[in-house]
């Protein structure tokens, strides 16, 4: 039969990231993010953190799991372990904690969070919260203030 298409057994579905095309922003004070893709469906963030040696995120809980992967630096919660590169821990959703920086050089994780990030004070009270929707609006803030062209981080295709 000539000409006919023949249909493939599978398709690849799959979204690529260029990570050097996209920038580094601050987020709090000693820690960057780099923005690998947000997922306005699930709520899923997909990300690089960097942070400088001796600082600590401040305290938050997360409503959903994270998977942090350990590219570069020494970091822990203070639990008898410390994550090295190649270390990989796994976060169960309503973990609260402030992950601190213990290495001596900066520390940079790839995480992939679900749902959203609440910052506590103290008394475990919600003072600010990070999503999908606020990381978006901080990464194209941090294009417009810079003269850069946002990647759509949103799409799929």
């Amino acid at each position: 039969m000539t000409g006919s298409k023949v249909a493939k057994p599978y398709e690849v579905f799959a979204s690529y990231v260029d990570s050097e095309r996209m920038p580094w922003f601050e987020w709090v004070p000693g820690h960057w993010l780099k923005l690998c893709k947000l997922n306005p469906i699930s709520g899923q963030m997909v990300l690089f953190i960097k942070s400088r040696p001796g600082t600590a995120l401040p305290v938050h809980f997360h409503s959903g799991t994270v998977i942090v992967y350990t590219v570069q630096g020494e970091w822990t919660y203070d639990e008898g372990w410390v994550a090295k590169p190649g270390d990989v821990i796994y976060e169960l959703s309503g973990s609260t904690h402030s992950p601190r920086m213990v290495g001596k050089e900066d520390t940079i994780v790839f995480a992939i969070i679900e749902g959203s990030l609440e910052f506590r004070d103290d008394d475990g009270n919600k003072l600010d919260m990070d999503n999908w929707q606020t990381m978006l609006k901080r990464y194209h803030d941090f294009c417009s203030a810079n003269g850069i062209e946002p990647v759509d981080i949103t799409r799929f295709d």
